[in-house]
């Protein structure tokens, strides 16, 4: 199973239709689970619904059952 790429904070940015959202939806139709911190987006008043193409809401808990199932994470 391959890690998802989380976006949080002003990550979430280039989810919402626009020059820069090309890139991640190429990336999840190259079959990377791509996921939008539910609540990075409303506080940037990003609506789900708002979303590219590939590009899913999630909460912070995904990412915190992955890590307690051994998975690795990388933050910048």
């Amino acid at each position: 199973m391959r890690s998802p790429l989380f976006l949080v904070q002003n990550g979430v940015l280039p989810a919402r239709p626009g020059a820069h959202s090309a890139l991640l939806t190429a990336t999840a139709r190259s079959g990377v689970e791509v996921l939008a911190d539910d609540f990075s987006l409303r506080e940037r008043g990003i609506a789900d619904n708002r979303l590219v193409e590939g590009v899913k809401a999630a909460s912070l808990s995904v990412i915190v059952d992955q890590l307690a199932n051994g998975r690795k994470a990388i933050w910048h």
